[in-house]
């Protein structure tokens, strides 16, 4: 399997190439040129946008940015943020609630889509990341599996770092965001989940390991790595530790994750479940975990004010923000029925659990309805916003990281890339048996060699889920 990965990621990236070079040459939108695009919003056809703060930007929208505090790069981003929430409406700020933000126009806060993918590489799965003629696609490393299977700590963060590389080039041309859902730190406990690929596998501690090195290749800028205060320190792009917490069943004898009840003893959601989350964030410094659609001794995982506000923000200390499964709390309501809430209970009841950002649009079209009900408080969406707008600082979003700016098209599945994911899968395979010596092949005596099989050319299966291709 690792030796076919090998062989795909070579012939996808040699597609990108010629692709991309064909877009120039045939007049489609230039690759090096994120100004070629008529938009302002980020948005995912495009855009000649640069960053929110920009005196030119403000000009040509007809407006004076001395006005907005939140653009005063002097003073602290906890202030930037609170300044920037204070100017919004009750409506405009739940519209920031969701994973599409629409942003405020008057304010020139543009619309901002939290939701992009980079489990083993920039994905094409969520609607903040697109591949088009111009990009045709990212760097495709092994499958978490596999690379994990290395046991090379360097290598994890490695692959970390340059997969953010490619996402802050792409961010650049128009066709990616800043914050990325990944990885799945999820600890395998059984091999009929389906979805083991995806995760560093069954033992805790690895699987912390993997995180945090991962996390730290995607997080960190070069000489901040330890800055005295986290909550400003730069960030080349968010990442998000998922799912939490006791997720590994999908659909098994008619138990759905959507309705699953994790029955969980302390010792096991200490040293099994959580841990790897610990880890990730004590030693990552994550800036963003995912909490998971099935419930956990009977709480739904996004509105236990025990999980969000106790142990992620209070004992681990997250600098950052926590986001739903999508449609997360709708499951909560429809599936689970947690306790016959209404969409206003529920959406209140996970905004003081610790639930900062949903996935999905039930945060923006009820929270509004909520508070008016009085369940729950506007400063609880306050101090949600602020802690979603502090992130944006940190990657950028509002001033511009002036030494990834010129990173483009070129920064896109290079060889030097290409090279990284061979070696990633060659260091990953693991030989489990080998009667009688039968590898390796001897070249002088075996001279027609047959692959055959229902893998034998799957490209689209070889390359993993949440790959990053426009095919």
């Amino acid at each position: 399997m690792a030796l076919s990965s090998i062989l795909i990621i070579n012939l996808l990236c040699v597609a990108f190439f010629a692709i991309s070079t064909a877009a120039a040459r045939h007049g489609l939108k230039k690759p090096l040129d994120a100004t070629t695009f008529g938009e302002d919003d980020v948005s995912i056809t495009g855009t000649n946008f640069t960053y929110v703060c920009d005196p030119s930007r403000y000009a040509a929208l007809g407006s004076d940015m001395a006005n907005f505090a939140f653009c005063d790069k002097s003073l602290p981003y906890d202030a930037r943020a609170r300044d920037l929430v204070n100017h919004m409406t009750l409506q405009e700020k739940v519209q920031q609630l969701g994973h599409e933000a629409y942003g405020v126009p008057r304010l020139g806060l543009p619309k901002y889509n939290w939701w992009s993918e980079a489990l083993h590489g920039v994905s094409k799965t969520g609607p903040g990341t697109f591949f088009d003629e111009v990009v045709p696609g990212a760097t495709s490393f092994p499958t978490v599996i596999l690379t994990t299977a290395a046991f090379n700590e360097s290598l994890w963060k490695t692959i970390g770092q340059v997969v953010s590389t490619e996402a802050r080039a792409m961010y650049n041309l128009g066709r990616a965001g800043l914050t990325f859902w990944s990885p799945v730190i999820n600890v395998v406990r059984d091999p009929r989940w389906g979805r083991v690929i995806e995760t560093p596998g069954e033992d805790p501690f690895i699987v912390g390991r993997y995180a945090s090195n991962f996390v730290r290749g995607l997080q960190d800028v070069e000489g901040t790595e330890n800055h005295p205060d986290p909550d400003s320190r730069p960030l080349k792009v968010s990442s998000c530790c998922k799912h939490f917490t006791a997720y590994d069943l999908e659909n098994w004898k008619n138990i759905e994750r959507y309705i699953f009840d994790a029955r969980v003893n302390e010792q096991d959601m200490v040293e099994t479940f959580n841990r790897p989350f610990e880890m990730c964030i004590r030693e990552g410094d994550v800036s963003s975990i995912m909490c998971s659609f099935n419930r956990v001794n009977g709480i739904p995982a996004c509105a236990d004010p025990k999980l969000l506000n106790q142990t992620i923000r209070g004992d681990w200390n997250l600098h950052g923000y926590i986001v739903s499964d999508c449609d997360s709390i709708q499951v909560m309501v429809e599936r689970h029925k947690f306790l016959g809430d209404t969409k206003e209970d529920a959406v209140a009841r996970t905004l003081k659990a610790g639930l900062d950002l949903d996935c999905g649009k039930y945060y923006t079209e009820n929270t509004e309805a909520s508070v008016k009900q009085g369940k729950v408080g506007e400063e609880d969406i306050d101090r949600s916003l602020k802690y979603l707008y502090v992130v944006l600082l940190r990657v950028g979003f509002f001033d511009g990281i002036p030494q990834f700016q010129s990173l483009g098209i070129k920064d896109v599945c290079s060889e030097q890339h290409i090279e990284l994911a061979a070696q990633a899968a060659r260091e990953g395979i693991v030989l489990l048996k080998n009667n009688d010596h039968t590898l390796p092949l001897e070249s002088d005596t075996i001279k027609t060699l047959a692959v055959v099989g229902p893998h034998a050319n799957a490209t689209t299966v070889m390359i993993g889920n949440y790959a990053g291709t426009y095919f």
